[in-house]
């Protein structure tokens, strides 16, 4: 049983697996309220032992009652809730949170340290986490193989670098999504294209999740920097 270790990454709390193989890793942004735990308990189910796995948490607190959840930037509550009650979505492509901005610098630093120790770079999020993943992916500056996609959309399209070099992605959405629409990860999709990053959008039928088909299909998708 590997022993999971909990540190400090450039300013970022982190829970992390150190696996066989020092030469990939694999970090895995969660999303809104949630925490570090959260998407922890998948690397059992993706090649385990073999990456060294990298959990940080959200840079920003958000007390959720009984535990304290984190976010990588706010959310409006209200419209949020307004959507969701009228069955439509928010714009996500023009909105520009205002600690995006921070956050991505943040995880730059954070990305760019754990490059140091690693030939091999993979980097994935779910909703914010991923979000977050896709601004970064543009980064030339940064060292990144791959990136996973799940259940994130299109957000601040201007705030996109104008040059990033192409990488191969997994993108997964739920077509009955009531956070997130599945028309902006399709825009999403349609700006990883226009970029020359290699992948597609697996659409399945269910909400903001993690369903089983896309914990396999992303184990399909770290085969290839096994």
């Amino acid at each position: 049983m590997m022993k999971a270790n909990r540190t400090n990454i450039a300013g970022i709390e982190t829970l992390t697996i150190e696996g066989n193989d020092p030469s990939v890793a694999v970090i895995m942004l969660h999303g809104y309220g949630a925490n570090m735990h959260d998407l922890f308990p998948l690397w059992e189910y993706w090649h385990g032992e073999k990456f060294n796995w990298y959990f940080p948490n959200g840079v920003l607190p958000l007390p959720m009652g009984y535990y304290e959840g984190r976010s990588w930037f706010s959310i409006d509550m209200e419209k949020l809730e307004k959507a969701m009650r009228e069955g439509t979505h928010r714009d996500m492509k023009g909105s520009v949170p205002p600690e995006l901005v921070t956050t991505l610098q943040m995880l730059e630093h954070f990305v760019s340290e754990i490059s140091k120790k690693h030939k091999t770079v993979i980097l994935g999020g779910f909703s914010q986490g991923a979000m977050c993943t896709s601004h970064l992916a543009m980064k030339e500056s940064l060292k990144l193989d791959g990136i996973i996609l799940l259940s994130g959309a299109l957000l601040a399209e201007d705030k996109f670098p104008k040059a990033a070099r192409a990488l191969p992605f997994y993108q997964s959405h739920g077509t009955q999504d009531p956070v997130l629409s599945i028309d902006g990860a399709r825009d999403l999709e349609k700006k990883l294209h226009a970029m020359n990053f290699s992948g597609k959008l697996h659409e399945f039928r269910g909400g903001h999740e993690i369903p089983a088909s896309v914990i396999h299909e992303v184990k399909s998708f770290l085969n290839q920097f096994a």
